[in-house]
């Protein structure tokens, strides 16, 4: 009787123990992918090649340009900061959709700042958080559209998107 009722517990604790799920056993093909509905111009499939002697030369210019910006923002000097942002920059940040989501960030809600314009967006957002860029390296979308980037705490962040806009760079969006 013993022998039953142990054999019975035992049963019992081995059906309702949890078991490992099986494993799968990765497959030596690469997985079948469906083909996109439409192939994109051979234009975008070239990637953009940037030689050492463009990405220098682009770096100093840029580094450059953020050098000026900042003295500029350090000078809180809203009419030269307006003069080197693309005009979609200004079309996009000036938007009161724009301004009101800028408005919900923790620290300009923390301090009851609204954003109504793209100078209220300058002095609250702008001054604060950009007076020390520091640029450490670049990125190229193609010869006109340039990631400027900065490591904060081991972090890359992007300081700008930048624009060439009749040779002169900008912040711009995209």
């Amino acid at each position: 009787m013993r022998i039953l009722a142990l054999c019975a517990a035992l049963s019992l604790c081995l059906s309702c123990a949890t078991r490992e799920a099986p494993r799968e056993i990765p497959s030596e093909e690469p997985p079948v992918q469906e083909a996109p509905e439409s192939e994109p111009p051979a234009a975008q499939l070239e990637e953009f090649v940037v030689t050492e002697e463009i990405y220098t030369r682009t770096f100093d210019e840029i580094e450059d340009f953020i050098r000026n910006l900042n003295q500029i923002i350090r000078n809180e000097d809203y009419d030269t900061w307006l003069a080197n942002l693309s005009e979609e920059y200004i079309r996009t940040c000036s938007e009161p959709a724009f301004l009101k989501a800028q408005s919900e960030k923790p620290l300009l809600k923390q301090g009851n700042i609204v954003l109504e314009s793209l100078k209220d967006y300058f002095a609250h957002v702008v001054v604060p958080s950009r007076i020390q860029a520091e640029l450490n390296e670049i990125e190229f979308l193609d010869e006109d559209h340039v990631k400027a980037i900065s490591v904060v705490r081991g972090t890359r962040v992007v300081l700008y998107l930048l624009v060439r806009d009749g040779g002169k760079w900008k912040i711009g969006v995209w």
